[in-house]
């Protein structure tokens, strides 16, 4: 637990291997922590981010909560048992 949001967490607990699932995930059950948001590996491109997240247009207009609904696709493809 908690090594990825709660909303795949959830998703793949029903998932067989070899299964593949869109997945919509709402705010609630998405990046809570800012640890886990996916972050650009690149300096150039992080900066571009954060830029537009913390945009001072944005943010007088009201947008400045970062957190939104995301979607992924995701295939099991293997299930590791707790040792």
């Amino acid at each position: 637990a908690l090594q990825v949001i709660p909303g795949i967490e959830a998703a793949v607990k029903s998932m067989r291997v070899g299964g593949l699932r869109r997945v919509v995930i709402p705010p609630s059950q998405g990046y809570q922590n800012t640890s886990q948001e996916p972050i650009p590996p690149n300096f150039f491109d992080r900066q571009r981010l954060f830029t537009t997240i913390f945009n001072p247009t944005r943010l007088a207009n009201g947008e400045g909560s970062t957190l939104g609904t995301v979607i992924f696709d995701i295939e099991l493809i293997s299930i590791r048992q707790h040792t």
